[in-house]
């Protein structure tokens, strides 16, 4: 039947090409119109509201005056009362887009007035969805009636939030006039924060390089989460925009008496007299406040000496420091010591009888026992080998510089306790051993470490033996002061210390840890004088010391006096190329590492992974500055969580490229 169906067609009367183009142009033609008719199918609704919206911009076009403004509020209560979804535009707009054209023609052609400023006002909205880059929602927003902004909508303001940083950018490049943006935007900020969008205050303020404006536009209700974002984007941002956006924060919280979280942004940006004026303005609020800052600044190690309240004065010197610590550990019930036994847990070990572990290398076993011990109880005053009364007798079972790092573990053990810690030291003082004397000098620095006594034990003690001929005497006591002093900017430890950096006679080792005690005393300084010196000491040495070990010591020491200072230390940087010797480009990795560590600084990140790439000849450069690099990734990106995670995905990569180089080369070699 199917067959029977279908008509035979001979060659002659086949349609020709012409006919079939036709055809499948009058086809499409119809499909066309089809989905023409299908788009343009509205509900009863809509159709009266389209139909509706066509008379009103007929009227805007008419010539009788009084029919226009009727027509523009009706058009704006439309577009404002005007409801659609999430992912549509609103049906006002959308109906009204094919007449954008003709309303700005009809614009164009009406005298100035309160209309022709009504209908600027009806364009700007109308251009959000009809603007092709030319910012027309902005041009129309300033030619209207410049009423609230707000009233148009959430979404009417963020566009134009947007508008405004693009026009400022294109004004700024061509140093135009930005006053009518920067008054805009001083309008739409307060909307953003009104309606729970901080961040984009922040940001169109950011880009209008006027985020100083903020403070006078948050309240109680939004300087939190405006606060914890600016201080969250710190990290991304490039100076000086990243200490802006700090003291910004920073006057926001004094502004609603949030002083502990104005002191550690006055801490982070390393201002002394700001850290001094939010202290002093604590104490007039409350003085439980002003002690709990104290608390802050002591564990910064940051000293306020004008302040004549006795108890302010302890809590600033870290005093009680060694009671609170002791306790904590009571109330955690941590308080009895530890043996490195309770550590090792090596009767858990399976080892046959007969057989001691570790009675090869006693000596060895001692020494690690002895480092065990000091850091498992630190700061607890008391343990099992040292601190007891025949602590001497451990010491003894280690030999040369064994004994000195036993004599030194004091203290550790004894940390902040000076009382206590100097009574128990000061035996060994006076031994026949030189190496328990030089592990005492180290403890009693230990010890004083980040507290301030009034009797200053520390610098007494041990500039006594600063000048004693024996080098392990004078080297206890240079890294002793340091350790004892380190963040305090002593300029009498820098006075004793300075001459042994820039003496040529004495030995590399005494002048590197000279300067690394120097580094760890004036950490983030920028100390212009200890800078100088080292760098002209690095420059005279003879390249023969410059090669040894020590020598980084005193490119650390240099590297730690920029800590945290970022573009402080370029000057230094710039000195560091003349120094030919392939020390000069290990210190220059290390002060950059040092100056941006914690900042979570792309662009460094990047200087260091550039430096780790490039291709040496070990056997003519030396490739140690590279290692230095690897640690700079981590130091730099650590303080930010996706550039932490970034560089852990890069050491990932730089795992496999040596893997495939390794294989390749065993590949050749075999």
């Amino acid at each position: 039947m199917a067959r029977d169906t279908v008509k035979n067609v001979t060659p002659a009367e086949e349609p020709s090409s012409k006919d079939k183009q036709k055809a499948k142009e009058e086809n499409e033609a119809k499909t066309d119109g089809e989905k023409k008719d299908e788009v343009e199918e509205l509900s009863e609704e809509d159709l009266q509201l389209k139909n509706e919206l066509e008379m009103l911009v007929e009227r805007l076009k008419e010539g009788d005056v009084n029919l226009h403004r009727p027509a523009l509020e009706s058009l704006r209560t439309l577009i404002r009362t005007s409801t659609s979804s999430m992912t549509s535009v609103p049906k006002p707009l959308k109906f009204l887009r094919s007449h954008y054209v003709t309303i700005t023609e009809i614009y164009q052609n009406w005298p100035p007035g309160d209309n022709k400023l009504f209908l600027a006002d009806i364009l700007s909205v109308l251009a959000m969805t009809y603007d092709e880059g030319k910012r027309e929602s902005l041009k129309y927003r300033l030619q209207g009636s410049r009423e609230d902004p707000g009233s148009w909508g959430h979404e009417y303001v963020r566009h134009l939030s947007t508008e405004i940083g693009q026009e400022y950018v294109s004004r700024t490049e061509k140093e135009l006039s930005t006053d009518d943006l920067m008054a805009l935007a001083l309008e739409v900020v307060p909307f953003f924060l009104k309606h729970n969008a901080e961040a984009d205050a922040v940001d169109l303020l950011l880009e209008l390089e006027a985020i100083d404006q903020l403070p006078q536009y948050v309240d109680k209700d939004t300087y939190a989460r405006v606060c914890l974002y600016m201080v969250s984007c710190v990290n991304l941002l490039v100076p000086p925009d990243d200490i802006q956006f700090l003291r910004t924060a920073h006057q926001i919280y004094r502004q609603h008496d949030k002083y502990t979280e104005a002191v550690s942004l006055a801490i982070r940006l390393g201002d002394h007299d700001l850290i001094k004026e939010d202290f002093e303005a604590a104490g007039h609020i409350d003085a439980l406040l002003q002690k709990q800052i104290a608390f802050q600044l002591g564990r910064q190690q940051i000293d306020i000496p004008e302040i004549e309240d006795e108890d302010l004065k302890e809590i600033l010197s870290n005093s009680h420091l060694s009671k609170h610590f002791i306790a904590l550990a009571k109330e955690l019930d941590v308080l009895e010591p530890k043996t490195p036994e309770d550590i090792y847990k090596s009767h858990l070990e399976n080892i046959r009888p007969g057989f001691t572990s570790g009675s090869v290398d006693s000596a060895r076993q001692n020494l690690a026992s002895t480092f065990v011990n000091a850091f498992v109880n630190a700061g607890f005053a008391k343990d099992k080998l040292i601190s007891i009364e025949d602590g001497t007798t451990w010491i003894y079972k280690n030999k040369d510089h064994g004994m000195l790092s036993a004599a030194a573990s004091i203290g550790m053990i004894m940390l902040w306790d000076v009382d206590l810690g100097l009574s128990h030291v000061d035996k060994y003082l006076y031994s026949s051993e030189d190496h328990i004397q030089a592990g005492a000098l180290l403890a009693i620095g230990l010890i004083n470490t980040g507290v301030r006594n009034e009797n200053d034990p520390a610098f007494a003690l041990l500039s006594e033996h600063i000048e004693k001929p024996k080098a392990m005497m004078r080297i206890s006591a240079i890294v002793g002061l340091g350790m004892a002093y380190s963040g305090s900017h002593r300029e009498d430890v820098q006075e004793l210390l300075s001459p042994f950096i820039s003496d040529t006679t004495l030995n590399m080792e005494i002048a590197s840890l000279a300067a690394l005690s120097l580094g760890l005393v004036f950490v983030g300084s920028c100390h212009g004088d200890i800078t100088s010196t080292i760098l002209q000491t690095m420059m005279e040495r003879d390249e023969s010391q410059l090669k040894e070990t020590w020598g980084r010591f005193m490119g650390l020491g240099l590297a730690l006096l920029y800590l945290g200072k970022q573009d402080a230390a370029e000057a230094t940087l710039e000195t560091l190329k003349a120094i030919e010797h392939p020390i000069g480009k290990q210190v220059r990795i290390l002060v950059e590492i040092c100056s941006y560590a914690g900042t979570g600084n792309v662009l460094k990140i990047q200087d260091m992974l550039h430096a780790c790439n490039d291709h040496l000849d070990k056997e003519k450069e030396d490739d140690l500055h590279q290692a230095f690099a690897v640690l700079g990734v981590a130091l730099i990106a650590i303080g930010e969580d996706i550039g932490a995670e970034m560089a852990l995905r890069t050491f990932n990569h730089l795992n496999i490229i040596f893997l495939n180089n390794f294989t390749y080369h065993t590949d050749a070699l075999w």
